[in-house]
């Protein structure tokens, strides 16, 4: 038990989780070491708070989204109601928040295969390629903005040539991967000696079946549609979270953030993005023309609108599911190292 009690511990403060806190830290300083205290609080003081709430309703409207696509990504192992799916979703949310590692995902993939039957690999492979979903769509929107606006600075038209390339080379892949998925799997079982028998192998199986539900559904039209159906909404937040500070941003301006914030969750952080979500934001709102101390303050309330809508909801469905810190963090130990 203690040897066990050791590795927790030894996970949770490691150099990796140090490194993460200390890139949040310098995000901070970068998006505020030249901070106006009174300037800063006058613009917050303006926010419409209807607005705001209104913004936070939405926030958990797409997780709802996120929730309904995810459905029917789980289909071909299991039929679930979108309810409770939706509740998974917002404990992973929750999860990546408050814990450090993005933790959520090994969360919400406890907590499902917790309340159902399911094995948790087969959900980590959902997971997988529901987050792959989100980085092609991403990539075909960032795409469309490089070639269709012209406004668009020569790094956002130079992302967009880079992932169309990403794109290309990711489709050749998949269809030799599909030409050749019985030789590659027997090869691969063969390189790590492992019979599809054995619990490593029926892990194996487990996740790679998860990964494997698009090939599987009749429903790639209706998930296609819900991936765009997301980011269109997710962009048009933005909107609502800068008209709640008087602050309106065009088509093009909305794009630009949703590229730099989208791309800047995917850099070490402390939990909740803290640091690197609001440098980049002041970075991009001051690059659009605001005024430093009024980028801070939005930047503040764009963070704020996803970290207390969502953190609040997936923690009252964290207790409702009678998940504990202890638990989840020897799940991440066990399962997500």
């Amino acid at each position: 038990m203690k040897n066990k009690s050791g590795s927790i511990w030894k996970k949770l403060i490691s150099p990796k989780t140090l490194f993460a806190f200390a890139i949040s830290i310098l995000g901070l300083y970068l998006g505020f070491r030249k901070f106006d205290s009174s300037e800063f609080l006058s613009y917050l003081r303006q926010t419409n708070l209807w607005i705001f709430i209104l913004s936070m309703v939405v926030m958990v409207f797409m997780i709802g989204l996120r929730g309904w696509r995810w459905k029917y990504l789980i289909l071909p192992i299991s039929n679930l109601p979108v309810k409770q799916v939706f509740e998974m979703e917002m404990i992973g949310y929750f999860g990546n928040h408050v814990f450090p590692f993005r933790l959520g995902e090994v969360l919400r993939a406890y907590a499902m295969g917790k309340t159902r039957n399911i094995p948790i690999s087969a959900i980590f492979g959902t997971i997988v390629l529901e987050r792959t979903l989100d980085v092609l769509t991403f990539i075909i929107i960032l795409i469309s903005g490089a070639i269709f606006f012209p406004g668009m600075p020569n790094e956002v038209r130079i992302g967009g040539l880079v992932g169309g390339i990403a794109v290309l080379i990711l489709f050749i892949l998949a269809y030799i991967s599909n030409l050749k998925k019985v030789a590659l799997k027997n090869y691969f079982m063969r390189k790590i000696k492992m019979s599809g028998d054995s619990k490593i192998g029926r892990t194996i199986k487990s996740f790679w079946q998860g990964l494997t539900t698009l090939r599987q559904t009749p429903h790639l039209g209706l998930i296609i549609f819900q991936s765009l159906l997301i980011w269109v909404v997710n962009i048009g937040n933005f909107w609502l979270m800068g008209a709640s500070l008087q602050v309106y941003f065009d088509l093009s301006a909305l794009l630009l953030i949703f590229f730099v914030t989208s791309a800047i969750i995917s850099v070490p952080s402390a939990p909740g993005y803290v640091g690197t979500y609001h440098a980049a934001t002041i970075g991009i709102l001051v690059f659009l023309g605001l005024e430093l101390s009024k980028a801070q303050a939005v930047a503040v309330i764009m963070h704020a609108v996803g970290f207390i809508s969502l953190t609040t909801l997936g923690l009252f469905y964290f207790l409702k599911y009678q998940l504990n810190f202890k638990s989840t963090v020897e799940v991440y130990v066990e399962k997500g190292a």
